[in-house]
């Protein structure tokens, strides 16, 4: 095993646990098991609706039990607290450290079904780090392409997709739509956690660029006594773009709005392989890294999102397997749910 082939697989390692670990806490909240440390002021959206009964039952006793069945898509979460927004800034602040908090010590609370995604997860990263090389220099140089995708990748930085998320915030206040309002909050906020996930991990692998040193994506080249704040692995406008994705798709789980969101996340990650800027395994981590940290954000403070399942989760539920063992053919077939 190389020099630079044994680095690869601890950062792998490292990689996958976390990523797990996220996972792990997104399906805790999204089932309604909190963890103690977000047990808080404020409600998670999968027990909002158990807790709105009791407190109205708490207020008057002859009251009717009210219906707890999801009729509405759009039923905002009954709080005494601030949301965070223009006019609670502190509010803003308070989710975000709680946030930081929950993903940078999600590793501790991994589950042993977890490891079911340990297998492909960590194929796929590992396949990435074997043709990383490979790849990067199939591409060649086209200076014309490069700046295509240099273009291309300016609306996915960190900073363009803060003010995209801002936007679309600015637009729901404006649109008086308070759904549409919590989108872009959330989906800033997701970037904002997303990134100083990839943040840290940029700094413990410190690796080098396509375009630097040798060409082969060596971790620490210089040993321990030099390093850099904007490292290779993995890509963080990768991560932002898809962080932003999520909560977008998250909040309007219909194909016409899913498609262009992740289409969007999608493009920029190639733009920044195509313009040797990262590696496919920097992409590949990244948009894994800001996928889950969306998926934390969503379940941990959306109050807008549909009650019913997640359209990616309909999607999986409906691939079928197809084997003919006397021909020796395998496949599978999938039915993608264009309506609501």
């Amino acid at each position: 095993m190389t020099r630079r082939t044994r680095p690869c697989y601890v950062v792998a390692g490292f990689t996958i646990l976390s990523l797990l670990s996220l996972r792990a806490e997104a399906q805790l909240l999204a089932h309604g098991s909190t963890p103690a440390s977000f047990i808080g002021p404020r409600q998670n959206a999968a027990d909002s609706k158990a807790q709105s009964v009791a407190q109205l039952i708490s207020i008057s006793a002859t009251a009717p039990a009210p219906d707890t069945r999801d009729t509405s898509t759009t039923a905002p979460k009954t709080s005494d607290q601030p949301i965070c927004g223009i006019n609670h800034l502190g509010r803003c602040i308070q989710d975000l450290a709680e946030d930081e908090k929950g993903v940078f010590t999600s590793p501790f609370r991994v589950q042993p079904k977890d490891a079911f995604w340990l297998a492909p997860l960590g194929a796929a990263t590992g396949l990435a780090f074997a043709y990383d090389v490979e790849a990067a220099q199939a591409l060649g140089v086209d200076p014309s392409r490069t700046n295509t995708a240099n273009t291309i990748a300016d609306f996915g930085s960190f900073p363009a997709t803060l003010g995209e998320s801002a936007g679309i915030y600015f637009v729901g206040l404006a649109a008086k739509n308070p759904k549409l309002a919590e989108t872009g909050r959330l989906s800033a906020e997701a970037v904002i956690v997303s990134g100083s996930v990839t943040l840290a991990i940029k700094l413990v692998t410190n690796r080098q660029r396509p375009s630097q040193g040798n060409g082969q994506g060596d971790f620490w080249p210089y040993g321990f006594s030099h390093w850099e704040w904007d490292s290779s692995f993995p890509s963080d406008h990768a991560t932002a773009t898809m962080a932003m994705a999520r909560v977008i798709s998250g909040e309007y789980p219909h194909w016409y709005v899913m498609a262009p969101a992740y289409g969007f996340a999608e493009a920029v990650g190639i733009s920044r392989i195509v313009a040797k800027q990262h590696f496919p395994s920097d992409v590949l981590v990244g948009q894994a890294i800001g996928f889950l940290t969306g998926n934390y954000v969503l379940n941990h403070r959306a109050t807008y999102r549909p009650g019913k399942k997640a359209y990616v989760t309909r999607v999986i539920k409906s691939i079928m397997p197809d084997a003919d063992v006397g021909s020796g053919k395998w496949g599978a077939s999938i039915d993608i749910p264009l309506g609501h």
